[in-house]
């Protein structure tokens, strides 16, 4: 607010400085009057901060649970599993996962609410909550050509790890899941991944 009824004033001070840039915007800002600049920024402030907020909302997973079914949704993709689906539910880091019937990861993001609230919920509704991954031993770091792989497994590892070191989180993303197709689910700590096959015993 008391940046914007300053802001004409500023911008005139900007005009006469031959090496500030954008002159002619300021020339415009510096011909504002009155009051209702500082309606105007705030009201653009709040728009932005609008905005922001609701993209942070939609970078964010939603939870939504029954008896029945577990509902998530996040960047208006929704995906539903049934109680009979889903063996387990825990928090890896920050991250929810959805474990199915032979091991495997259904599900795993962040999810907007916090660790304790989720938690409360999934046992509030008689789901399966373990305070930590109940395969947590099973898993072993991952390195290149390791034998117990077969050579496309090996070939996905390692096209995820050029994916990681990129940060492309989408492409790593997609490339677990394709490993989970074959079996395999895959963990990471940093740029370090850890697989285990499905269909063990935790």
């Amino acid at each position: 607010m008391v940046v914007g009824w300053f802001l004409p004033a500023i911008a005139d001070w900007a005009t006469g400085l031959s090496w500030v840039p954008f002159q002619g915007p300021l020339e415009l800002i510096a011909s504002i009057q009155g009051p209702w600049v500082v309606i105007v920024t705030a009201v653009v402030g709040l728009l932005a901060g609008t905005v922001l907020s609701h993209l942070a909302i939609k970078e964010s997973l939603a939870v939504r649970l029954s008896d029945k079914e577990i509902t998530l949704r996040i960047h208006e993709a929704e995906q539903t599993f049934t109680r009979e689906e889903v063996s387990a539910a825990f928090m890896d880091g920050k991250q929810l996962v959805l474990l199915g019937n032979e091991g495997e990861e259904l599900y795993r993001e962040k999810p907007e609410a916090k660790r304790e609230t989720v938690a409360e919920a999934f046992k509030r509704h008689g789901y399966s909550w373990r305070d930590r991954d109940p395969f947590a031993d099973h898993y072993v770091r991952w390195v290149a050509d390791s034998p117990e792989l077969t050579h496309s497994m090996n070939a996905l590892f390692l096209a995820r790890e050029k994916a990681i070191k990129n940060e492309d989180r989408e492409d790593a993303d997609d490339l677990r899941r394709e490993l989970s197709k074959l079996g395999i689910t895959v963990r990471d700590d940093g740029k370090r991944q850890y697989w285990r096959q499905h269909g063990q015993k935790p």
